[in-house]
């Protein structure tokens, strides 16, 4: 992504995967640019410059997760998101809220892990093709040139041999310890047990006999590990969690206390609490090293059915300063998201269809059926916005889903009036209460 590009050509860019919500789209573009801003800045005012974190209202299905989640594939910033309601299921006391902190900075490390072995492919492959030649000369292909053997490693040719190879040995009994409460096992003191026995006694290594292709695939591992023990992966993907990761933070409302009563309102207040230090701007340790969370975008959302921004506490509340509305979704909406994103769902069923050799075709018609059908139902029931299309379409295609390729090949064409039939008993299952969507 051009990191210059402006409020407007990010959300001409949205508009390509997000249906209406005009709103919500100008205010990430507003934060997103924001940063690039920030950047531009002179010195000693850009530490003072904090992010535009704001609050997306509005009932589910609606696209809050879906802008958050195309805002960062745009950037190509490290994005998670939690649910706010999973610290309170066990008291906020019993959940790390800082552990948020730290599977964005895991996600942002993984990421530069990635871009890392992406630009030493060529010497990762180099390395893994040497020592396989290396390996087949022992095995008896000592008369071949190795500029043919490494040929006909790469064609495959050679995936069935058996060679010897040295693999790093692995230290089993390493799950028996106990885990830490509050930690992942990727951040347990015992994981650092094989690199501290490693800097005492060195590497041990054992021999195993094994295929060329599953040798490949080992000594792929293997020096992709060496390779990126020596880079800076590590404090590059820590730099890029600190200045431009995005964390969205789902069902804030849900931890809204309605009063001073014991019990879980308690919890929902707590997490408020302990949520604050860091949307404020803290230190938090990772097993990567100590991240500042100032600069990083928090993105919160909720329906607010009952409530409102105004209900957190109001430290709370002056770290989301940028806040706003959208809208539920219209049949109209419904029909625009149904068939018009890059990646809409017809398109993806469409695809799902072809892979088993079915040639998808719904009629314009057929889609405003279903997609009046899908609204009909929110109105009906509870209102889920566009999940709602998911459950309607596999409905439709419930004869084509099952039969395909052995009882349905070929072109399948589904018309308005097929369409009308097959959703007109959807909607009678669903009054007789024996067809739950």
């Amino acid at each position: 992504m051009n990191g210059s590009m402006t409020p407007a050509e990010i959300v001409e860019w949205l508009d390509k995967h997000v249906i209406g919500q005009e709103k919500a789209k100008r205010s990430v573009a507003i934060a997103l640019r924001n940063r690039y801003r920030r950047k531009k800045a002179p010195p000693d005012i850009r530490q003072e410059i904090y992010p535009s974190n704001l609050i997306m209202m509005g009932p589910t299905g609606v696209g809050k997760t879906e802008i958050a989640k195309r805002l960062a594939s745009l950037t190509g910033a490290p994005f998670v998101k939690v649910e706010a309601t999973k610290y309170t299921e066990t008291g906020y006391v019993g959940r790390d809220v800082e552990s948020m902190i730290r599977s964005l900075v895991q996600h942002a490390v993984n990421m530069e892990a990635e871009r890392e072995k992406e630009v030493r492919s060529g010497k990762i492959s180099k390395r893994v093709n040497e020592k396989l030649v290396a390996a087949l000369r022992r095995a008896g292909y000592d008369s071949i040139p190795a500029d043919e053997l490494v040929r006909m490693v790469e064609n495959g040719s050679l995936d069935e041999v058996r060679i010897e190879i040295q693999l790093p040995l692995e230290f089993p009994g390493l799950e028996i310890f106990p885990m830490v409460p509050g930690r992942g096992f990727d951040e347990q003191p015992m994981n650092s047990l094989k690199k501290v026995l490693d800097g005492m006694f060195g590497e041990r290594r054992k021999k195993a006999a094994v295929t060329v292709e599953k040798a490949r695939e080992k000594l792929v591992e293997d020096e992709t590990r060496r390779i990126l023990e020596g880079g800076d992966y590590v404090s590059r993907g820590l730099a890029l969690a600190r200045e431009e990761g995005i964390l969205f933070i789902d069902e804030i409302d849900k931890i809204i206390g309605t009063g001073e009563s014991k019990g879980p309102e308690v919890s929902r207040s707590g997490v408020q609490r302990d949520l604050l230090p860091i949307v404020e701007g803290c230190t938090v340790p990772t097993k990567y090293g100590p991240v500042k969370t100032d600069h990083i975008l928090f993105i919160a959302a909720g329906a607010f059915h009952g409530s409102s921004p105004s209900d957190l506490i109001p430290e709370l509340q002056g770290r989301f300063p940028m806040r706003v509305e959208l809208d539920p979704l219209s049949e109209e909406d419904l029909f625009r998201v149904f068939t018009e994103p890059e990646n809409s769902l017809l398109r993806q069923y469409t695809a799902l269809l072809a892979a088993d050799g079915v040639d998808l075709e719904l009629t314009p018609e057929a889609a405003r059926i279903l997609t009046r059908t899908a609204s009909h139902l929110n109105t009906e029931t509870e209102d889920i916005g566009a999940r709602r299309l998911r459950p309607v379409l596999t409905y439709l295609l419930d004869e084509q889903l099952f039969g395909a390729p052995d009882l349905v090949r070929g072109t399948v064409r589904i018309t308005g009036t097929m369409a009308e039939k097959i959703l007109l008993d959807l909607d009678s299952k669903r009054e007789d209460g024996n067809y739950i969507l």
